[in-house]
C-alpha cells in the first residue's frame, strides 16, 4: 500500500514538472483570455493545429480565432493586445480612423521559439476580427513571408 502511494506520488510529481510547455503556450499572455472566453461561443471559429500539421508549417504552436459581429469581443481583444504589446516589437501596424485595424507583434522568445501575435480587423461594416498566435523556431520575417505566400 505504501509502495503504491509512493509510485502515485512520484508519477504526480513527474507529470507536474514534465508537462510540455506547449500545453501552456500563450498562457502568460493576455490574448489567452480571448481564446478562453470566446473560443467555444456560437459563430466563433477557433483553430489549433495538431502536431502533424505544425510540422508541415515548421511551427511549434498555432492557434487562431475568428469572431464576427461581436463588438465587445473585438474591444476586449484590442485591450488584451495592448497589454501584450508592452515590451514586444511591432513588425507591422495599420491604423484606420484612429483604431488599430491590423498589427503584427514579435514577443520575447520562449526558449528557441519565436512568438508572434497577428491581429486583423475588417472594416466596420463587417465587424470581423482574426487573432493568431504562433510559436516557431523560424525568424519572424520568414513566418510572415510564408503566411503571405499562403494567402496569395
Amino acid at each position: 500500500m505504501i509502495h503504491s502511494r509512493k509510485i502515485v506520488l512520484l508519477l504526480f510529481i513527474v507529470t507536474a514538472f514534465v508537462i510540455p510547455g506547449k500545453l501552456c503556450a500563450q498562457q502568460d499572455l493576455q490574448i489567452s483570455k480571448v481564446f478562453e472566453q470566446y473560443g467555444k461561443k456560437k459563430g466563433v471559429v477557433m483553430v489549433q493545429l495538431t502536431k502533424e500539421m505544425l510540422r508541415d508549417y515548421n511551427f511549434s504552436f498555432f492557434k487562431s480565432i475568428v469572431i464576427k459581429n461581436d463588438t465587445a469581443a473585438i474591444a476586449f481583444t484590442r485591450e488584451c493586445i495592448a497589454k501584450d504589446q508592452e515590451g514586444a516589437k511591432k513588425i507591422k501596424q495599420v491604423v484606420q480612423n484612429g483604431e488599430v485595424a491590423s498589427i503584427v507583434l514579435q514577443l520575447a522568445p520562449r526558449g528557441d521559439d519565436n512568438r508572434l501575435i497577428l491581429y486583423n480587423e475588417s472594416p466596420e461594416d463587417k465587424k470581423e476580427m482574426t487573432l493568431i498566435y504562433i510559436e516557431s523556431k523560424m525568424e519572424a520575417e520568414k513566418i510572415m513571408t510564408m503566411i503571405l505566400k499562403k494567402n496569395n
